[in-house]
């Protein structure tokens, strides 16, 4: 499994070499500070863009533009599209500023007025079931593969046609990496040509699939810009070299790299299974609580499902109970009558957990508030107070995760938790539950 953990989701940080940190001149800066709000035109896809509520959108584009937008202290709308087609009519229309898809850049360059910034380093892989033999490209004659129609510029359906001629090959105008992988897995075609890391994201809930090899390598993702904002080109391209330095980007990117690199298979296919034979029972539980505390009902789901697995009858060997895993005190605080009633189990934790994000101060990022809310709920807030102050003492940003998460299992090392106020922890624990629930989020999120 070392090929994906290397290969998915590069964002293109130290390759745009030929650009200097700042490229554009104070009127077009001006002008981005005349727009009432960027508008962005932007494809549902898990790692483009998906929204479940208000609060919470996510996706690499929508991570990216929206830090593009923060730098600048503007306003971002984003206008969500299924298919590429009815992004491109909009776009065309002059409907938006900016149109994001993850599209290639020879894509861009027969669509796009101005083309952005190279954000991604992407290549085109071959995924097929696992008993089909398939090394090389030569070994596609006589199968059913399917293809993109965003694929053609990277390699067009007439090379793929002459250079395996006996292929039978269907080019999808439309339709999403996991569709085609569902279409394969059901033995209704062999093969699919897709977006490396698009394949690697979704390749682990099919266990009768897996990486063949690449097909092409190097090409870039970027987005399109409205011919009438092209002043945005040179303002996004430092943008771009500015948060790369000081690590804005790889954070984004760290995000969606844990999908595939924290859950194993036999993980997922439990999930999946679980999802069908013990959701049902509890989603009900899981929107409500959602809507009264204004979260994601995913999210409060994918808690659920670290905590307990979604069984009610969960017990730890601390004594926390039920399909949240709740201490007695803590459900005394949080009114709980019956610790074992699924329902009240389930409003109770999300309720506690809202109380975790609150507690963070506000010019925090939601959704980081949200990640260090998760800490919380594993540790406990003294705990993770502790690895506060003790990341401070090390010089590391305790807000940020990817910080946090090196200093929280010196908790268990007597150097370090002797100094502090509530003493010995599991950190390296605390990190793995809130990595593992990010995946169970991410999961849930992209499929419902």
């Amino acid at each position: 499994m070392l090929f994906f953990r290397t290969l998915l989701l590069l964002p293109l940080v130290g390759l745009i070499h030929c650009e200097g940190p700042r490229y554009y001149s104070d009127r077009q800066a001006l002008k981005l500070q005349e727009l009432p709000a960027l508008k962005v035109l932007i494809l549902r896809h898990p790692l483009s863009y998906s929204s479940k509520t208000k609060q919470i959108s996510q996706g690499i584009d929508h991570d990216l533009l929206a830090d593009f937008a923060k730098t600048y202290g503007k306003k971002v709308e984003f206008k969500a599209y299924r298919n590429e087609d009815d992004l491109i009519a909009a776009y065309k229309r002059g409907e938006g500023h900016i149109a994001a898809g993850r599209f290639p850049r020879a894509f861009v360059e027969t669509h796009a007025d101005v083309i952005g910034p190279d954000y991604e380093s992407a290549s085109l892989s071959v995924f097929c079931r696992k008993r089909v033999d398939a090394a090389s490209e030569t070994d596609l004659n006589n199968l059913d593969i399917i293809s993109f129609e965003r694929n053609k510029n990277v390699v067009s359906h007439q090379e793929l046609v002459k250079s395996i001629p006996t292929a039978r090959i269907q080019v999808w105008l439309n339709g999403s990496t996991a569709r085609a992988f569902s279409e394969i897995s059901n033995s209704h075609a062999d093969c699919l040509i897709a977006n490396s890391n698009e394949g690697v994201f979704h390749l682990k809930e099919f266990s009768n699939l897996e990486f063949k090899f690449k097909l092409k390598d190097n090409f870039s993702l970027n987005w399109m810009i409205a011919e009438q904002q092209d002043f945005l080109n040179p303002l996004m391209r430092s943008w771009f070299q500015k948060a790369s330095r000081e690590g804005r980007v790889q954070k984004i990117y760290e995000q969606y790299r844990i999908y595939s690199e924290e859950l194993s298979q036999s993980d997922i296919e439990i999930f999946k299974l679980r999802t069908k034979s013990r959701l049902p029972e509890y989603i009900t539980y899981f929107k409500r609580a959602g809507l009264k505390y204004g979260l994601p009902w995913q999210l409060v789901a994918a808690v659920c499902y670290q905590e307990s697995h979604w069984d009610p009858t969960a017990r730890s060997f601390t004594g926390v109970k039920g399909l949240m895993q709740i201490t007695q005190s803590t459900a005394e605080y949080l009114g709980i009558e019956d610790i074992h009633d699924p329902e009240e189990n389930i409003l109770g934790g999300a309720r506690y957990l809202k109380k975790l994000i609150q507690f963070f101060p506000k010019d925090i990022s939601y959704n980081d508030r949200v990640i260090l809310a998760l800490a919380a709920y594993n540790i406990g807030i003294g705990h993770l107070q502790d690895a506060f102050v003790l990341s401070e003492s090390l010089g590391k940003n305790p807000y940020h995760w990817n910080q946090l998460k090196t200093i929280l299992p010196k908790l268990a090392e007597n150097e370090y938790y002797k100094n502090t106020k509530w003493g010995h922890a599991r950190g390296s624990e605390t990190v793995e539950y809130v990595e593992r629930t990010k995946a169970y989020f991410h999961y849930l999120a992209s499929t419902n």
